[in-house]
């Protein structure tokens, strides 16, 4: 009976942790052509923004420059997201001669930094089940 019980307690804890896994739907608007990658970067504190992503996922440019890309089991709670529409297949931002981005890049909440990225806390929103964050590149 004992182990019974532990082993419903632990299905039951197991079942309540799958039941604050998220997936986080990440829209992408402003997309030009139809070549290259959407790169999306997950971060959950501004210690790892910009440098250390907690998710990354990228998929191809949808034909009518659609693209929806989803980020499963997230647990609940505070995050950013880093995107760029890699063009050529690099896997980086590519700049010109004065530093200027030659691809289409954004941020959650049309957070917009100058000279750089913007900070976490401008780009943070909250994951309270599945969340959908709409990205307008720029």
């Amino acid at each position: 009976m004992k182990h019974l019980a532990t082993a419903l307690f632990a299905t039951a804890a197991l079942a309540s942790g799958l039941a604050q896994a998220a997936t986080l739907e990440v829209q992408v608007k402003g997309i030009t052509g139809t070549e290259g990658e959407i790169m999306v970067a997950v971060y959950d504190s501004a210690e790892t923004w910009m440098k250390k992503p907690l998710r990354g996922v990228k998929a191809s440019v949808g034909a009518d420059g659609q693209t929806v890309l989803r980020i499963e089991d997230l647990p609940d709670g505070d995050y950013a997201i880093s995107l760029l529409h890699d063009t050529n297949g690099n896997g980086k931002m590519d700049f010109n001669l004065f530093g200027k981005p030659t691809e289409k890049f954004g941020f959650s909440n049309k957070a917009a930094g100058s000279f750089g990225p913007p900070k976490f806390e401008a780009a943070r929103f909250s994951v309270t089940g599945d969340t959908v964050q709409v990205i307008e590149l720029f």
